[in-house]
């Protein structure tokens, strides 16, 4: 047994080895198990976290763009309600800005009339300081020659010209100037000229007409000559005829010598009736007042046809009577004056003060300028 033991002794370490060598065995193999499921534990969570962190990036990134848009909207809203609030502020802006303008530009322009008055004042004050009484006497001798080409233009009459002629020459008197001289002639030529035309009194023969219109009712129409009826007692001296041819030829010459044959030239026209006549009259004032008209307006034509057709009418219609034949004169005579009035040209003499005042005016400026250098 102690063989067997002996014998069996040994092979305890063979199976101890074999049990070791599974021991061994085992440890080698365990960790190779235990690490590879490590790691695809490892992995696996990697693989979640970056998953996770992923979504999470994702969720972060969608929320900050949702914010980005909620903030944006905001934006957008609040930059809506700014600019309705900021439009009605702006055009408040805008038309206080224009009202400014226009004042700066009102002001402006006060600014540049001020300016422009002050210099014309100054001109003026310069021009005060420098004129002598002579230039005030040309200014005014200047003036009444303009008037009085104006006066003699429009009043279409020589009095009044004249007389502002003549005070020139007397204002141009009181000017001891010698280069006045060609002035004064000039003017004394313009002068006569004025007293060699002659007036026309158109306001005489507006009235001499109106006195005619007035005379017109004292005229007589003309009637039909008529017969007056004589009685004449006829007695025929018959005194013994020698024969009955002797007493026929008696009573023939005594009827001769009771009848008389007048042979008219022109027809017969029949009688006026009242009414013919007062139109007749009232066309003779019409003529007449046609007449002043033309006085007035300086026509000579229409005033000699007014003139003729009155006449004509005063033989034609009414009774050569005493006052027919004073308004027959009177018509003719009015027919011989003139009514156009001749008017001289005075406009030598105006040409000749207006050069003289400006050779003045130029020899004074170049005295102050070169006085002033």
């Amino acid at each position: 047994m102690t063989e067997k033991r002996s014998k069996a002794e040994p092979e305890a370490p063979v199976t101890a080895a074999k049990g070791d060598n599974k021991t061994v065995e085992n440890p080698s193999q365990s960790p190779l198990k235990k690490s590879g499921g490590g790691k695809s534990q490892w992995f696996k969570v990697l693989v979640i976290l970056i998953i996770v962190t992923a979504v999470t990036a994702l969720g972060f990134l969608g929320w900050t763009q949702w914010q980005k848009l909620v903030a944006a909207d905001r934006v957008s809203k609040a930059a809506a309600s700014f600019e309705r609030f900021y439009q009605p502020i702006e055009q408040i802006y805008q038309q206080s800005e224009k009202r400014q303008s226009q004042r700066i530009e009102q002001l402006y322009n006060q600014l540049s009339n001020m300016q422009l008055r002050l210099n014309v004042q100054g001109q003026r004050l310069a021009e005060l300081g420098a004129t002598t009484r002579s230039d005030w006497l040309l200014a005014e001798a200047l003036y009444l020659i303009r008037l009085a080409n104006q006066r003699l233009q429009t009043e279409r009459s020589t009095k009044n010209p004249l007389a502002l002629m003549e005070n020139v020459d007397a204002i141009l008197r009181q000017i001891e100037d010698p280069m006045l001289l060609p002035v004064r002639r000039t003017l004394a030529s313009d002068i006569g000229e004025l007293r060699l035309t002659g007036e026309i009194d158109s306001v005489g023969l507006f009235l001499e007409l109106t006195t005619l219109a007035d005379n017109i009712d004292q005229l007589t129409a003309l009637n039909m000559v008529r017969e007056s009826t004589v009685t004449q007692t006829i007695e025929l001296t018959i005194e013994e005829p020698s024969t009955t041819k002797e007493i026929v030829a008696d009573v023939v010459q005594q009827l001769g010598q009771l009848v008389r044959v007048t042979h008219r030239q022109q027809p017969i026209e029949p009688l006026l009736l009242n009414s013919e006549v007062r139109v007749i009259k009232q066309n003779l004032r019409l003529m007449l007042e046609q007449a002043q008209s033309a006085v007035m307006a300086e026509e000579p034509e229409v005033y000699r046809v007014s003139l003729d057709k009155a006449e004509r009418w005063v033989t034609q219609y009414f009774q050569l009577d005493d006052d027919a034949q004073v308004i027959l004169q009177r018509l003719t005579s009015l027919k011989g004056r003139d009514v156009v009035q001749q008017l001289p040209q005075i406009n030598g003499s105006l040409a000749a003060i207006e050069t003289f005042v400006a050779l003045r005016q130029a020899q004074l400026s170049q005295t102050q300028r070169s006085g002033a250098q």
